[in-house]
């Protein structure tokens, strides 16, 4: 009787999205979510990998995120080496018949730099992979994906204006980071960021590295530093004590915090507080 039970469990768990009334969908991390949580709303079922208020860079799935895959119907990741298990963990999953999604190959996107969700102009691209790729699992949902697409580009689009107006009018225009994930950011709007350490925040800053870093804040009178919510402010502290520069928050939106969630906050939200911080930093007038 128990392994009858255990089969009929099973079988609903992998049964696939033509016998349910939902797909499910599955997506790596926090923007990605937003993103696809946009355009599918009520009408898909939808997983994280990485958890909300976990740093993605150091995150390693475990054998229950692989089940997560095996009764997936799509699977949407990042890419450029941001999940480095992601490959491995799509062959575990031998399906054959699993949508799979590399965003930063589906956008053509180029460099090295995985933080592709900072720059609202290649999000737009991004929305547009997420609908197809929806629309290609459930094509009875067809205008509802598009329609919802439709209304979230705009939004975007409002955003990136907003951005581009608002640093359009700063005095600065060089900023100072924890990590080096706001290259594209910079790139898009005409401004320079300076890293404390690399495109993963775990990495190690050589001493030589961060007397630049100090030297660059002497140099252009800078008097703030940014940290993020999701990694320890040791390092922006010890350059603060030695700048006497003051620190803020510049949220990379790898995640959210346990506070990020409970307030509703969201990608749009999360972006526009990173503005309102760049406006005091680069001395908006």
């Amino acid at each position: 009787m128990r392994i009858v039970s255990l089969l009929l469990v099973l079988l609903l768990l992998f049964t696939p999205s033509s016998a349910k009334d939902k797909p499910n969908v599955v997506v790596s991390f926090y923007p990605l979510y937003d993103f696809t949580k946009n355009i599918g709303k009520e009408r898909i079922n939808i997983t994280t990998l990485i958890p909300f208020a976990v740093e993605p860079h150091d995150w390693e799935p475990s054998p229950k995120d692989l089940m997560k895959i095996m009764s997936a119907d799509l699977f949407i990741y990042n890419g450029a080496g941001l999940e480095p298990w992601a490959d491995k963990l799509i062959k575990d999953s031998k399906r054959n018949n699993l949508v799979v999604v590399d965003i930063y190959k589906s956008i053509r996107a180029k460099g090295e730099d995985p933080h592709i969700w900072l720059d609202p102009v290649l999000v737009k691209a991004q929305l547009k992979v997420i609908k197809d790729a929806l629309i290609k699992i459930d094509p009875k949902n067809r205008f509802y994906y598009e329609t919802n697409y439709k209304n979230y580009l705009r939004k975007i689009e409002e955003l990136d204006r907003e951005i581009k107006d608002t640093l359009a009018r700063c005095k600065k225009k060089v900023f100072v980071t924890s990590h080096n994930a706001f290259s594209r950011f910079a790139e898009r709007y005409g401004l320079v960021q300076i890293p404390m350490t690399g495109i993963t925040p775990e990495s190690e800053p050589n001493p030589r590295d961060l007397a630049e870093v100090i030297k660059v804040i002497r140099k252009y009178d800078i008097k703030y530093i940014f940290t993020e919510p999701l990694i320890s402010p040791r390092l922006a502290q010890s350059i603060s004590r030695e700048t006497g520069t003051k620190i803020l928050v510049l949220d990379p939106i790898e995640g959210l915090s346990e506070s990020d969630i409970k307030a509703g906050e969201d990608y749009i939200s999360k972006m526009r507080e990173n503005l309102e911080n760049l406006k005091v930093a680069l001395e908006y007038e």
